[in-house]
This record gives structure tokens, sequence and C-alpha cells, in this order.
């Protein structure tokens, strides 16, 4: 089950990978990372530059998420149009936030032109979270959670990572 544009993984084969991964943290007591992430203003990259151009940044963010997230821990799949969602088992809250910061920093690199965004260069927010699940806690609560953190890196101007990483502490990149 894969994207046929990114080469990784679609969002059926997530919605599968997620749920027995879960289990397994939560029966081994592990932190469980998921991180949402998005390309920023990719509506208007695509009216810009046209679908052909979009369907290339696509596939050029898919790569470079993939090329950081290589660990046979971590997941990563096209959760649908421009975003992504990525899943880390083990690792501290905060080690995982900077990790996926030099991610976006990495999309940045990538140097591939947007009038009109954050940044002269297409760029990606993304928002994440680290648990590690109870037998009473579900997978979808904590997707939530990082999909309100992914929310609120775009609130706070994009191009950056949001993190919730437990007992009410919250990390941004400025």
């Amino acid at each position: 089950m894969t994207d046929q544009l990114t080469g990784i993984a679609n969002r059926r084969r997530h919605d599968l990978y997620s749920i027995m991964k879960w289990k397994e943290a939560t029966r081994l007591q592990i932190p469980f990372s998921i991180c949402m992430f998005d390309i920023d203003h990719f509506k208007a990259y695509n009216d810009t530059y046209g679908h052909p151009a979009g369907d290339k940044v696509i596939a050029a963010v898919a790569q470079t998420i993939k090329q950081y997230l290589q660990r046979t821990t971590d997941f990563t799949a096209r959760y649908g149009g421009e975003e992504f969602v990525a899943i880390i088992l083990g690792g501290e809250a905060r080690v995982n936030f900077e990790y996926l910061k030099k991610i976006r920093q990495g999309v940045e690199a990538l140097h591939i032109p947007h009038k009109g965004n954050v940044s002269e260069w297409v760029t990606i927010s993304m928002g994440g979270v680290t648990v590690t699940p109870h037998n009473n806690e579900k997978y979808a609560d904590y997707l939530k959670i990082a999909d309100n953190m992914l929310y609120d890196a775009k609130h706070f101007g994009r191009n950056q990572v949001v993190w919730y990483g437990g007992d009410k502490e919250q990390w941004r990149e400025k």
C-alpha cells in the first residue's frame, strides 16, 4: 500500500500500521511520537506554478522526510493532498522535536522557489506529540493533538515545528 506519487506509504497503510504500533508501544510502555506535516501555502504554489510542478514538490518533500526518517522504528505516510504523517517509536519528546526541526530545515534547503510563501522557498509546518500510551488511550486522540500542534505552527507563522511533550509542556521552534 504505497502512494503512487511519492513512493512512501499511503493513508490506508498508515491506518493499519499506526494501530498495530500503538498497541505495541502500549504493551511495551515505550514512547510513541506522531507528527503531522503540511506544505505551506500549497494551493498558492499550485495556482502559480501548476499542478505538475505541485506534484514534483509533494514528491520532493516526501523523499526529504523519508531521507531523515530511516530507522526501522520510523514510519512515514502521505496522509492526503500535501499532508504527511510520521510515527516514531522510542526516543524522548525533546529529542524527537529537535530531530524533526532538521527535517523542516531540510525541506527549506531544497530551495524550491515559492513566491508569496513565508520564505522565498517551499517550506513545511509540523506539529507533533510524544506519549507513552496506556490501555485506555486511543491513537486517534493523539493524532488529533498532533494535528492541533500543526494548526498552531500555521497560526504562529508557518515554517516551524510545534511539539507537545506531555505534562502540558509545549515547544515551538522560533
